[in-house]
């Protein structure tokens, strides 16, 4: 069976899904603000952008093939970088906590510390098989999926020669550089419009905060 050229499409207060080889729209939804950043993961469109006056983030969570919406969220005060695992999301939130999100409900089951204010930054947030864990030069953390707290893995201590910049799972839960682009407009409450076909794939970024 030949499968579908299909693209999302973020446009002002509206996210639609465009059939390429119909040249058609599947569906259209109306949204609150302007997306600038697109993810899908299984069944699910995870929709970024600002609202219109570029002062707050919201987040849509749709089902990506009906374009029914599930929840938004306008709690999270940054352009997140979304991993998965299950039927949930994992990222690190402006103030560079661990966060897990109910992707059928939006219910956020913990937002945790895991590391001292400086420290923190120099970690990144990975999905690997079915574990989550967060990265650095010198210290590796595997991230307890019910609860947020962490545990430190031993023998992996100084396994890289320089600072990390850029993680991503052996199971591609996510490519970790969010374009400069993409980011300068979300800051900018500029619009960038990325496209992501079918309903089966992810894009994003890196972790942001």
């Amino acid at each position: 069976m030949q499968e579908n050229h299909e693209v999302f499409l973020g446009q002002k207060e509206s996210v639609a899904r465009y059939n390429l080889d119909a040249k058609e729209t599947v569906w259209s939804t109306k949204i609150k603000g302007t997306p600038t950043l697109i993810s899908t993961f299984k069944g699910y469109l995870i929709i970024q952008g600002l609202n219109k006056w570029g002062t707050k983030y919201i987040v849509h969570c749709l089902n990506a093939s009906s374009g029914s919406l599930l929840w938004y969220s306008e709690e999270f005060k940054n352009i997140i970088v979304p991993h998965f695992n299950a039927d949930d999301m994992f990222f690190l939130d402006q103030k560079r906590k661990i966060c897990k999100v109910s992707l059928p409900k939006g219910q956020v089951y913990f937002r945790e510390k895991f590391a001292g204010a400086f420290r923190q930054y120099t970690f990144h947030l990975a999905v690997s098989g079915e574990d989550v864990y967060l990265i650095s030069k010198s210290k590796t953390l595997l991230v307890d999926k019910s609860n947020g707290s962490t545990s430190k893995i031993k023998g992996l201590r100084d396994f890289a020669k320089g600072k990390i910049s850029a993680v991503c799972g052996n199971n591609l839960d996510q490519i970790s550089n969010i374009s400069s682009r993409i980011a300068a407009a979300a800051q900018s409450g500029g619009y960038v419009a990325p496209m992501n076909g079918g309903a089966n794939g992810s894009s994003g970024g890196g972790d942001g905060g």
